[in-house]
């Protein structure tokens, strides 16, 4: 059973030789793709997903605002799935059977796919369930103002992934999840209560298994039986009022009922489905275009970065991004790259430098821009006379000023003011808000913005902040300050909430 994983680092080792073609970037409205193959077939791809990304949004009543550069989910796309494996690394909790995984992160979040994922009998893209069940989770995480239970939040991800695309450019949402048949009616490796309750702190790969199945079962099955309407709002409406999740699952009544119901449902000879009309599924302008002659040398490596490496991992990583960049001095990709490992090393004088270079290369290199602000932040904070914390302030200004809706120099800006005085202005502050409310799947972000809203007296807006956080299952242990937090709060005590989040 292939699986797929939410995470919040991950490490990896090299990929395995690039193939000969060169490697693309394709932007569209809300995805960066980094691939090996021709444009035509990935323009199609980036057409594929935009329209997969609007029938969500209009299933789930999604508002769709701008984004920035900065802000849409940078997709690699990888050979194969031992390919994803090397990346996402074992040393995580995740299993052999990984077959691709989304982080979220507020300085830019990653899906990685594989071309080929085991069915040899499809092309690529026409097996992107992998992908699909990725980006669900990145469209429900930016969309979050409550918290997510674990199967639904599977489940969901689940439903969306199995999206079909007709030739008339309608897109299928919902169809059977056909890999899951062996599991779905399974009840006795993962009971309905147990999984309701939202105790999965210890799962056994089959219950992880059966938690998949299960959990897109019973989604489809609220989704569309008639007469368990609003069952579902109502157990995600008493979860964020705080209930527990035994105590939330009475929304769905007598529940050795519902898994009588569940069996029956998954028997029938056809299950719904939601078609959502080609008139619906515009998409925007999408750009191809080829990759420096650098990025043949250095995309695995920048890929396993921006993946995650360990602090063990992190020197020989650099090391090797070092070597490709000096074979590429002015090539602007090859140097922020550079820039980017040499900030993670600790190493702020080389990743200025290396900024600077790219910046020579291309004067609107943003991400070098941003690189170049947070090595004269470091520098200044180590005490180098020649560095300021308003010359930081600057550069992240430009990165701004290029793309507003890009959240890193906004929640850099914030960092600068609170290390040069400890107490950030109100522009700053505004600033800290707003990129965590353009990256709200970041939830260490979501914290800070919620400790500076008590520090401001508006507890309303903290807890609004917090509450997504609160019953996470992917951050228990952030999940469990948020909810100290938020109990604090709903007593007015505001320092108390702050002590609770340390």
């Amino acid at each position: 059973m292939r699986k797929w994983f939410f995470v919040c680092a991950a490490a990896g080792a090299l990929l395995s030789s690039p193939a000969v073609s060169a490697w693309q970037k394709v932007s569209s409205p809300h995805f960066v793709i980094y691939a090996d193959d021709s444009a035509e077939k990935l323009r199609e791809f980036a057409v594929r997903l935009e329209r997969f990304d609007k029938a969500v949004r209009l299933a789930r009543s999604m508002s769709d605002p701008a984004l920035g550069d900065g802000n849409r989910l940078t997709v690699f796309v990888v050979p194969d799935i031992k390919d994803v494996q090397r990346l996402a690394g074992t040393n995580h909790g995740m299993t052999t059977n990984l077959a691709g995984f989304y982080r979220a992160d507020g300085t830019g979040s990653i899906a990685v796919v594989p071309k080929r994922s085991g069915n040899s009998e499809k092309p690529w893209m026409d097996d992107q369930e992998t992908f699909f069940h990725e980006y669900a989770h990145h469209l429900m995480y930016s969309d979050l103002t409550a918290p997510t239970p674990l199967w639904y939040s599977e489940g969901f991800a689940e439903f969306m992934s199995t999206a079909s695309f007709a030739k008339d450019g309608s897109v299928t949402l919902g169809r059977a999840a056909v890999g899951r048949a062996l599991d779905v009616t399974d009840s006795k490796t993962f009971p309905l209560d147990q999984m309701l309750s939202g105790k999965v702190e210890q799962l056994s790969e089959d219950q992880w298994n059966s938690l998949y199945s299960r959990g897109w079962l019973l989604t489809h099955y609220l989704t569309f039986d008639p007469a368990r309407k609003g069952q579902i709002e109502q157990y995600l409406r008493a979860i964020a009022k705080g209930s527990d999740g035994a105590a939330a699952a009475r929304a769905f009544g007598d529940l050795k009922a519902l898994d009588r119901d569940l069996k029956t449902y998954v028997g029938r000879r056809r299950l719904s489905a939601v078609k959502v009309a080609a008139a619906a599924l515009a998409t925007g302008p999408i750009k191809v275009e080829q990759m420096p002659a650098a990025a043949e040398e250095m995309m695995p490596h920048r890929m396993r970065l921006k993946a995650g490496v360990t602090k063990g991992e992190l020197p020989e990583l650099a090391q090797a991004i070092r070597l490709v960049a000096a074979r590429h001095p002015s090539d602007a990709f090859a140097q922020t790259t550079l820039a980017a490992v040499e900030i993670q090393s600790a190493q702020y004088a080389a990743a200025e430098a290396a900024a600077d270079r790219a910046l020579a290369a291309d004067g609107r290199a943003i991400e070098a821009m941003i690189y170049k602000g947070q090595a004269i932040m470091e520098r200044a904070g180590l005490g180098e006379k020649a560095k300021t914390f308003a010359e930081a302030r600057k550069w992240f200004q430009k990165a701004n000023a290029l793309d507003s809706e890009d959240p890193e120099p906004l929640m850099h800006f914030y960092q600068a003011s609170v290390r040069e005085s400890g107490r950030p202005n109100a522009n700053a502050i505004a600033a800290l808000h707003y990129a965590s409310d353009l990256a709200p799947q970041d939830y260490g972000w979501r914290m800070q913005s919620a400790y500076q809203y008590l520090e401001s007296g508006k507890l309303a807006e903290a807890r609004r902040a917090l509450v997504p956080i609160a019953y996470s299952p992917h951050s228990p242990e952030a999940g469990r300050r948020a909810q100290a937090a938020i109990s604090k709060i709903d007593t007015g005590d505001a320092k108390g909430a702050q002590g609770a989040m340390r």
